[in-house]
């Protein structure tokens, strides 16, 4: 059973955070432990399962977030984005804490760029021009209760958030015991 502990956890994260995002869509938009599943996927689990288990949990709670799901489109973008999101990841796990979150900044403004960057191309709303691609990277469709970049400070703390916590959990701490004074001692 504690095999199956930190995915379970994992996966309670996730519908719990799709769950209020659509409840509080207007609050915390695109606050949510996804992004930073998907970087620290080569941390958190070896070879395929690194990308496999965030992209099952994604297609799995995909639905609970707002959106429209039937739209293949979006869909499609946003597994890009979170591809190249894992595989920014990969490349930065063995470097260590501080490059993990600096690349987890990193990984939110990539995201950003290629998810915005497809609504900019595919959605007549956005002039083809830099002012269109500033508007939807920046300010998002006229009349929008929310600028686009509250999206991505929202990713971005979120990814810096989760990404801390998911390579804290996989730091090797001595094990504690109590030494014959009842006080607590690294054991050997």
């Amino acid at each position: 059973m504690h095999r199956y502990l930190p995915l379970c956890l994992v996966i309670g994260l996730m519908v719990a955070f799709r769950a209020i995002g659509s409840a509080l869509p207007e609050s915390q938009p695109n606050f949510q432990p996804l992004g930073a599943l998907f970087f620290c996927g080569a941390l958190l689990a070896p070879g395929w399962r690194g990308f496999a288990i965030p992209a099952g949990i994604w297609a799995i709670t995909y639905p609970l977030g707002i959106g429209p799901v039937s739209d293949v489109s979006i869909f499609l973008s946003t597994l890009l984005g979170l591809g190249a999101t894992y595989f920014l990841g990969r490349t930065l796990v063995a470097r260590g804490i501080p490059a993990l979150i600096l690349g987890s900044i990193a990984a939110a403004a990539l995201f950003h760029l290629i998810t915005n960057g497809a609504a900019w191309i595919a959605d007549p709303i956005y002039q083809k021009s830099l002012t269109g691609l500033w508007q939807s990277l920046w300010t998002g469709p006229t009349g929008s209760s929310l600028p686009s970049w509250v999206f991505l400070r929202n990713l971005t703390v979120a990814n810096v958030l989760f990404t801390s916590i998911f390579a804290c959990a996989q730091l090797k701490l001595p094990k504690l015991t109590l030494s014959a004074h009842n006080t607590l001692a690294p054991s050997k």
